[in-house]
């Protein structure tokens, strides 16, 4: 695999880039995309929920490379021994960061070609299988699959001989698991149902056109306070 490097350089612009993240923030309100997302003119609150959330990714990414023992309040080594019993190399945390040129090679994370990132918090390649997890410390309702997908498409293009890929949500307090299964021949099809998903941005970031869209985020969750649906 050959990932394009790119030395920094004024001369190089950096062009429209995104992720599933920034997708699914700009779908659920353009303004607040923009605002913390872009401008970052306001933050979002770091909850009970996230400080918990951050605490048990490293606990899981320790066990994993370090050995070190889960906390006696995370029950979840069984989700661990689950993946150590898959054949393949181990990857985990910053080994599984992707990021593409728009020419659909692999790049740099911090590449100005990067177009678009991906990120999973555990992969095992062997040969032609591949697994992606992706630890999930909140409820199971609403999550949504095109995550899983974009993890299984980049590692297609990360690892050529690759033909499966089962990419997992893992939902530890549920202790429950959804699942995508793709082969390789599908990844096209998977691709034009992606990009016609993500046009919208583009063509927002490109016009800088990001209206407010009410949603359930307005009266408690949303930090945009120059907004005139906060609170509402």
């Amino acid at each position: 695999m050959e990932i394009i490097r790119v030395a920094p350089t004024k001369s190089v612009p950096t062009p429209f880039s995104w992720s599933y993240s920034r997708l699914k923030a700009y779908e659920d309100c353009p303004k607040r995309y923009h605002e913390l997302m872009v401008l970052k003119n306001w933050a979002e609150e770091k909850t009970e929920h996230l400080v918990w959330g951050d605490a048990v990714h490293k606990a899981m990414a320790d066990r994993l490379t370090l050995g070190i023992e889960l906390p006696a309040n995370m029950k979840y080594q069984h989700w661990i021994d689950k993946v150590l019993r898959t054949p393949g190399e181990l990857f985990v945390e910053d080994q599984c960061r992707y990021a593409i040129t728009k020419a659909f090679k692999p790049c740099e994370w911090f590449s100005p070609l990067a177009w678009m990132r991906a990120v999973a918090d555990v992969a095992v390649i062997d040969d032609d299988l591949a697994l992606a997890v992706d630890w999930k410390t909140g409820k199971s309702a609403n999550q949504d699959p095109v995550q899983l997908t974009i993890v299984a498409l980049m590692l297609f293009i990360y690892y050529p001989k690759v033909l499966r890929v089962r990419a997992d949500f893992i939902f530890l307090q549920d202790d429950a698991q959804t699942s995508v299964v793709i082969d390789r021949h599908e990844a096209a099809d998977e691709w034009v149902k992606l990009l016609d998903r993500a046009k919208y941005l583009e063509r927002a970031t490109e016009q800088q056109e990001f209206p407010p869209k009410p949603n359930r985020f307005c009266r408690s969750f949303c930090p945009v306070k120059s907004c005139s649906y906060h609170g509402k």
